[in-house]
């Protein structure tokens, strides 16, 4: 990573994740801030998840990256470290898979595969009420902060769209009659749980100037 603010004056945070389709939106979302992956830093080890909740898996990652960047002298060139972990929490399923979702339906995660248990599980029920709910940990140098964002919907009957990942295709948000993987990405941001935690993420760093 380069000097911290050199030239630009650009916020600069590590995103905890080589994920593609997270990394683009976080970076349409928090466009005036500069998102640098794990890859482009150069961690490439796995970070055990063995967190019991959305807030303490997030915590550990970014607390995980911080401290890589730390013992290899380049937390001094970034703002910070923040990470997210998203579930999908479905009434009838008593919030699962909730911290699980990604793994649900078994090692190695596979989108299709978890999206074809969840259709499983709720066959033949009526309630498919479900929120996806996202946790950022913003962690830097006198920094500790965690932000939340969520969307309330239903789970389709059948997969619709072929856009977005994970749960999209399956996931309608309250207000649409179209999944996540069926609307415009500028759309599904604007009202994600992933974008409202940004936004508060975003609020968080415009209103502490200690943090900027």
């Amino acid at each position: 990573m380069q000097a911290r603010f050199e030239n630009s004056g650009t916020m600069k945070l590590v995103f905890a994740s080589n994920n593609a389709h997270k990394l683009d939106e976080v970076r349409n979302i928090l466009s005036d801030v500069e998102i640098v992956s794990l890859r482009e830093v150069g961690f490439v080890d796995e970070i055990d998840e063995t967190g019991s909740t959305l807030e303490e898996n997030s915590h550990l990652k970014a607390q995980t990256i911080w401290n890589w960047l730390e013992a290899h002298d380049l937390a001094k060139d970034c703002d910070g470290v923040f990470a997210d972990d998203t579930g999908l929490e479905i009434d009838a399923l008593n919030g699962a898979p909730g911290v699980y979702s990604a793994r649900w339906a078994g090692e190695p995660s596979n989108d299709a595969n978890n999206r074809a248990k969840a259709l499983r599980e709720l066959e033949g029920t009526t309630n498919r009420n479900a929120h996806f709910r996202t946790v950022i940990t913003w962690i830097g140098k006198d920094i500790d902060i965690q932000v939340e964002g969520i969307v309330e919907g239903i789970i389709s009957t059948e997969e619709q769209g072929n856009g977005g990942f994970g749960y999209d295709a399956l996931f309608i948000p309250k207000g649409y009659t179209e999944t996540f993987a069926t609307l415009p990405a500028e759309v599904k941001n604007s009202i994600s749980h992933r974008g409202r935690a940004m936004e508060s993420l975003k609020k968080v760093i415009q209103k502490d100037s200690k943090c900027i």
